[in-house]
């Protein structure tokens, strides 16, 4: 599924899709004070534990990275309002970042305080891109939850 399908068939802000549905959608405002980074980390990560018991753990963790990764860098270069949103369909998670900042996120080079998040998103994330939008931009990613094929590397979805 293409990231514009998937982002077309979410459900709208606020809604519960039946448990039998296979999608769900979280959203949170993002302050810009890091003390609640926590908070919002512990309600993505319960978030996918309730809707998808079965995600491993190193999956699991990948999440937190690039929800970290995403969330921190509008936390630091945007300017509020900020808002995460979490949307699950079937084993994939799509991970947005919307601020009031036009300007694309971009990686730094040699960047002794950082720069080098797009780098981890880039090789953690299935895909991920930056979407303009009125009044600013949304940066995505999207992982696959699928269970750990032991045999070989995650399964394709």
């Amino acid at each position: 599924m293409s990231v514009e399908e998937f982002q077309h068939s979410r459900l709208p802000a606020g809604a519960e899709p039946p448990e039998d549905a296979g999608a769900a959608r979280l959203q949170l405002a993002l302050e810009q004070d890091f003390t609640t980074l926590r908070v919002i980390r512990g309600e993505a990560e319960a978030f996918v534990r309730r809707h998808r018991p079965s995600t491993d753990p190193d999956t699991l963790a990948d999440v937190r990275l690039v929800l970290d990764e995403i969330a921190c860098n509008a936390m630091r270069h945007a300017r509020p309002p900020c808002e995460l949103t979490l949307s699950l369909r079937g084993d994939r998670i799509l991970i947005e970042v919307s601020d009031s900042l036009p300007d694309f996120a971009r990686g730094r080079e040699g960047y002794a305080g950082g720069g080098r998040g797009l780098a981890l998103i880039d090789a953690i994330a299935e895909s991920w891109g930056q979407t303009p939008r009125p009044g600013g931009k949304t940066v995505w990613a999207e992982l696959d939850l699928s269970p750990e094929d032991p045999s070989g590397p995650r399964a394709s979805g």
